[in-house]
């Protein structure tokens, strides 16, 4: 099952990171214009990192973790304040599925932990 987990959370992330991959391919380097710099230079890097992470997950898991709640909780942010505060994003149901996807993330984390102790996240902290 854990496996299965990590599979799931690799073709989520290899899917958000083609997206990206994608703006950057068909419409150049940096495509989104519509919203500052740092946040445009940011979403055109997800598509690397996205891809990173998958590497990662599958290589080494923990810091694999460890890395997709980094970009999930900061993309989770990023977006947030560019839809709340900037209204630059005009839909709110991207958002909510990398919500829902950083929830999981956050959920899954302690079961897929290996710690070199005893396979409990709790003993790592």
């Amino acid at each position: 099952m854990e496996k299965i987990t990590i599979g799931i959370l690799c073709v989520c992330l290899a899917g958000a990171g083609s997206t990206h991959i994608f703006d950057n391919i068909y419409f150049g380097l940096f495509p989104y214009q519509f919203a500052p710099k740092w946040i445009n230079v940011y979403w055109s890097l997800l598509g690397l990192l996205d891809f990173f992470s998958v590497f990662l997950l599958l290589k080494y898991r923990n810091l694999g973790l460890l890395f997709v709640l980094i970009i999930m909780v900061s993309n989770v942010g990023i977006n947030s304040f560019s839809l709340y505060s900037l209204k630059v994003i005009s839909s709110s149901i991207p958002l909510q599925a990398q919500t829902f996807f950083l929830g999981v993330v956050i959920g899954v984390t302690p079961w897929l932990w290996k710690s070199k102790n005893q396979g409990s996240f709790k003993h790592v902290i």
